[in-house]
């Protein structure tokens, strides 16, 4: 199987408008990532959205959050976002407690379950890729590892163009 480009070879995207450096490169990045993200992210007997998983990803690499937040790094409603979070909680894997800045307001974490979960998910996720990876040459896969650190880098920054990252408590405090 052949791999599809996304990016018109004339310069032009659908709309007609100009394809080329770092546009055509944006595009092609934007879609071929969330196909692989959607891809991957299919694993079998595991039955949460990848939009759970990465809520516990979020809460486990940058700690607490309000529901608010996650729902809007999420992109979803708060609503939905709430009632994700009480599964969650309904399976051991967040915790809820009052946010010390605002006695008002409630932060979620992840629990040490939650934690074993996402590790469990992930190695199935790795599992399901391990055989493909296999399947490269060794530049191939060297390529593919520089392009996830870039990607982290570019995440990082797109994420949070000013430097001010949620940022994840000190050990050992609430």
């Amino acid at each position: 199987m052949t791999a599809q480009r996304f990016s018109n070879p004339r310069g032009a995207d659908a709309s007609g408008a100009d394809a080329s450096g770092s546009d055509a490169l944006a595009r092609d990045l934007t879609r071929v990532s969330g196909r692989f993200a959607r891809i991957a992210g299919r694993v079998a007997g595991r039955g949460y959205s990848l939009i759970a998983w990465r809520v516990l990803l979020g809460l486990e690499q940058s700690g607490p959050a309000r529901i608010s937040t996650l729902a809007h790094e999420q992109r979803v409603a708060q609503p939905s976002m709430t009632g994700l979070v009480q599964r969650l909680e309904g399976e051991g894997w967040v915790a809820r407690a009052p946010d010390p800045a605002d006695g008002r307001a409630t932060l979620v974490s992840i629990t040490p379950a939650g934690s074993a979960a996402l590790v469990d998910y992930l190695g199935a996720a790795a599992e399901r890729l391990r055989p493909h990876l296999e399947a490269l040459s060794e530049f191939d896969r060297a390529t593919l590892a520089r392009a996830a650190e870039l990607l982290h880098q570019l995440g990082d920054r797109i994420d949070d163009p000013s430097g001010e990252r949620r940022e994840r408590p000190a050990a050992g405090s609430p």
